[in-house]
């Protein structure tokens, strides 16, 4: 999210805009028992180039929740993940992606401006930019991941290598027709996607009433009319709306307008509404984080996810899966109990040792039974230029007790799989799938023996 030209809209629209009849108090809302949520902006856009699959998985290696980004259409109608309306910003390309073809967008390099804990600037030294170059091969890619993970990735490709992350996507154009051109394609994916743990959102009200049209059954956002109209008009919030997110203060000139306020979230609770909350640099501080909990909101969209999650450590909010303090300990609502089921990530393999490989699997959401979960190992040798076809190095069954959030389990080595890890000098590239009420895939990188 950004702020810029919809400053005026929101109180331009608290004038009494029309808008749709909202639905009543959500007592199915998945977004009110997922608190508190660490939810990585673009990625965490300032720890990691913006809205790449690297940022993604980085993110939520430093404990993000949930995945926040933003879609455009290219000119042969594919959704792709980029904040702006043209690539100039944060790649080494230039022009608008609505102009551009899918080919010519997966060419650029989406890490090419990026400075750690500055987004994307020009005009700095070349060792500024830490993974300028991966992207075209001129430079390695760090340890587990590939060239392509620094490319601007189709949202399918975001959703294949996230199968359990819920994901927060903004619809994205310069242009009204963009936007609802956008929000077409989008409904049509995510239809077909088949995903519950999505949660859509614009700042025009018009794409967002357009996507739920299309797609009634997936979760929304309001845009700034909706929004303002629901906390300053007295309207009821748009049909669909699950969540709420929105900044903490709009300023322009003499004029501020405070938006997260106590009134507004309790508004929203009493509504049935999650309350998302989206940051500017200057309030990525333990102030604000500090401020928002004591609101009781439900999430932070924030760009530095490292800092917010060291924050709600120290703070021991509860979390959804149960990796923070108890349920309700904060003095908030209490977060419901989610869905039952089984839903696991491979969060860390190990060095092989003893013929055996150790993969670390994390569990998130249902804790209270025990899981079964099926692993397959799969590796190739690791560097630049070709690679051989991947081998199995290992696969079995992993259990994870009931109550518990982490387990390993040490699986057999392959005769094949253990040459690999003997013979490999550059490293080994592992990719763990891990079959479960969904399939995860993540890639991890071993050092060669």
């Amino acid at each position: 999210m950004t702020r810029g030209r919809h400053v005026l809209a929101l109180l331009a629209a608290a004038a009494g805009c029309a808008l749709p009849a909202g639905t009543a108090a959500a007592a199915d809302n998945q977004w009110l028992g997922m608190r508190v949520l660490n939810q990585i902006h673009q990625g965490g856009e300032n720890e990691a180039p913006s809205n790449t699959l690297f940022a993604y998985h980085d993110g939520l290696a430093k404990g993000g929740d949930m995945i926040e980004l933003d879609v455009h259409a290219t000119k042969d109608r594919q959704l792709v993940a980029i904040h702006d309306d043209t690539v100039d910003r944060t790649t080494n390309g230039s022009g608008r992606v609505a102009a551009m073809t899918l080919a010519q967008v997966r060419r650029l390099d989406a890490a090419h401006w990026f400075v750690p804990g500055h987004n994307a600037v020009r005009g700095r030294p070349a060792a500024d930019y830490p993974y300028r170059g991966v992207r075209t091969g001129r430079k390695a890619a760090p340890a587990g991941f590939e060239a392509d993970d620094f490319r601007i990735p189709t949202l399918a490709e975001v959703f294949s290598a996230f199968p359990d992350v819920p994901i927060n996507i903004e619809i994205k154009g310069k242009t009204q027709d963009e936007k609802l051109r956008v929000a077409d394609l989008l409904a049509a994916y995510l239809k077909k996607a088949g995903r519950s743990d999505v949660l859509v959102a614009s700042f025009d009200q018009v794409a967002v009433d357009r996507f739920h049209q299309k797609a009634p059954k997936i979760d929304v956002a309001p845009g700034v009319d909706g929004i303002s109209g629901f906390l300053l008009g007295g309207q009821p919030a748009p049909r669909g709306t699950k969540a709420l997110q929105i900044p903490i203060r709009y300023s322009f000139g003499p004029v501020t307008l405070d938006v997260v306020t106590r009134e507004h979230v309790e508004k929203a609770r009493r509504a049935g509404y999650a309350v998302h909350v989206w940051l500017d640099k200057s309030e990525e501080n333990d102030e604000v984080y500090g401020m928002l909990a004591d609101l009781c909101v439900d999430g932070v969209m924030t760009a530095e996810p490292t800092r917010y999650e060291a924050f709600l450590e120290r703070r021991g909010l509860p979390r959804t899966g149960g990796q923070g303090g108890a349920p309700g300990s904060d003095g908030c609502a209490k977060p419901k109990a989610p869905p039952r089921g089984c839903r696991v990530r491979a969060s860390k393999v190990v060095e092989p040792r003893g013929g055996r490989i150790a993969v670390r699997l994390q569990r998130y959401g249902d804790l209270r039974g025990a899981c079964s979960v099926k692993v397959a190992l799969t590796g190739r040798a690791a560097g630049r230029g070709a690679r051989g076809k991947p081998v199995r190095l290992a696969s079995g069954s992993v259990r994870v007790p009931a109550g518990r959030i982490a387990s390993f389990g040490r699986l057999k080595l392959s005769k094949r799989g253990a040459a690999l890890v003997r013979s490999s000098r550059r490293g080994v590239t592992v990719r763990a799938v891990v079959k479960a009420s969904r399939t995860d895939t993540r890639t991890f990188a071993l050092a060669g023996r």
